[in-house]
């Protein structure tokens, strides 16, 4: 079965109060449309996409991800009918099916509208109709039927208080053959509260014609949530994050006190690693096996590799942790950011910008920044690499097996050579050449009975 499919992203979405189009809004980490276009993109040949509102930047957006999708603009909200008109030219010269759905739906899943097409296609269908059972179909247009005939779809404004009682709604997905869609496309009257061009009417016309419409109904009513404000898409968030979390579980990651634990649905976890509530791992993070995440971590767009330990509190973006490190707790790790194997970055360090090579200490409240730093160096508490003079960053090198003694400032540009020393106290502002001793104090001076001076008395032992 040739297939392409529309999707109808153009309403406004007046219900969410929000400048950001609707389908652009974020569930479970990615924007409601790319969702729905996942869902359907292993079924389909060509997908086009019909956008309102902000359309310009809209279209960018798409583009941006998915360049093969053809765009369309929908100028008035004149109602889906009308959408589906403008989009005209993607199936003018089409011989095969159209899928036309919303764009709205962040629950899809492949499988169910893979199961929809096949079973149009075993009934020879000449328009197809999605629908599912809710608990409470309150909003959602009613599917009417005659026995097993299809009658009409009834938008729930225009509906009978005993068309309201039905239970079997519309989830706003449809199969058409392309030549009777653009042959009775523009049949479709608005005689209706909105004035508007419904493409639920189409069915029902064609089924006067006497074409072959059928009604499936899908089995997981979960798959259909729309979103129209934010208390449903709180409601979608929740439910993708909870299949994400189950997927991952049953995989062979462990996760404690999950209802408390984010996990987007582009991050990826290997099995045997371990994950604490509460934690967020937003974006495309990927942590190998063996690993353990300790409560209160946040993670974004990061690779954490074999058997490494996030502490508690740790912040990492866009970073990269090797082998065997541990992090935290309460470290902050900020965009650029690689740690090779066993590197240890501990409480109230600061990172950006810094390569951290094989084995590398940086166990208490340092600042890392524009710098680099050698195999087996231990940087001491209260270091900082003072890269910024007010108008430019600079980069600070350390080389191999060197000792930072505590409160030192690196002022960048600088260098340490390998196997250097530099003393507690120091600040550096010449390079340190390898297998030396650098030391920038002043001379210590001691004066005696200093508090008799200010007129104070002085308890001596």
């Amino acid at each position: 079965m040739k297939l392409k499919a529309l999707i109808l992203a153009a309403g406004e979405g007046t219900r969410m109060r929000s400048i950001l189009p609707k389908v652009f809004h974020e569930v479970a980490g990615i924007p409601i449309l790319f969702r729905t276009i996942h869902a359907i993109s292993p079924l389909t040949e060509e997908i086009a996409v019909i956008l309102g509102k902000g359309f310009e930047k809209s279209s960018e957006r798409v583009k941006a991800v998915f360049p093969d999708t053809f765009i369309f603009q929908q100028k008035k909200r004149l109602g889906t009918g009308h959408a589906v008109r403008s989009a005209l030219p993607f199936y003018n010269d089409f011989e095969g099916f159209i899928l036309i759905l919303p764009g709205d739906l962040p629950l899809l899943t492949t499988d169910s509208i893979s199961e929809f097409v096949s079973k149009s296609k075993r009934e020879k269908a000449d328009c197809a109709i999605l629908g599912f059972r809710p608990e409470n179909p309150a909003g959602y247009g009613r599917i009417v039927t005659n026995g097993n005939t299809f009658s009409a779809i009834v938008e729930e404004r225009d509906a009978s208080p005993e068309e309201r009682k039905i239970h079997l709604v519309n989830t706003g997905i449809y199969l058409f053959r392309a030549n009777y869609l653009r042959e009775h496309i523009h049949s479709i009257g608005n005689q209706n509260e909105q004035n508007e061009y419904y493409l639920t009417d189409l069915p029902a016309i064609l089924a006067q014609k006497g074409f072959n419409v059928k009604v499936f109904t899908a089995e997981d009513p979960t798959d259909f949530l729309g979103v129209n404000n934010r208390r449903q898409l709180a409601d979608a968030d929740s439910a993708a994050l909870e299949r994400k979390k189950q997927k991952l579980m049953l995989s062979g990651v462990t996760i404690l006190n999950p209802e408390l634990v984010r996990i987007e649905e582009d991050v990826k976890i290997e099995p045997d690693t371990t994950v604490f509530g509460p934690v967020h791992l937003f974006g495309t993070t990927s942590i190998l096996e063996n690993c353990v995440i300790h409560p209160g971590a946040v993670i974004r767009d990061s690779i954490i590799k074999k058997g490494c330990e996030i502490k508690p509190h740790s912040v990492i973006t866009e970073s990269v942790i090797e082998d065997g490190c541990t992090v935290g707790p309460m470290a902050h790790l900020r965009p650029g950011t690689i740690l090779k194997a066993k590197v240890k970055v501990g409480n109230f360090v600061e990172t950006k910008k810094a390569l951290l090579h094989k084995g590398v200490k940086a166990s208490h409240l340092s600042y890392l920044g524009d710098t680099e730093i050698g195999e087996e160096s231990n940087i001491g508490a209260g270091t900082i690499t003072c890269n910024y003079d007010g108008e430019k960053k600079h980069r600070t090198e350390i080389g191999k097996h060197v000792f930072i003694g505590s409160d030192s400032q690196l002022v960048a540009p600088v260098s340490v050579g390998d196997d250097a020393y530099v003393g507690a106290g120091s600040t550096i502002t010449k390079d340190v050449p390898s297998c030396s001793l650098a030391i920038s104090r002043a001379k210590q001076t001691v004066i005696r009975d200093w508090p008799k001076k200010k007129g104070k008395k002085c308890n001596q032992s």
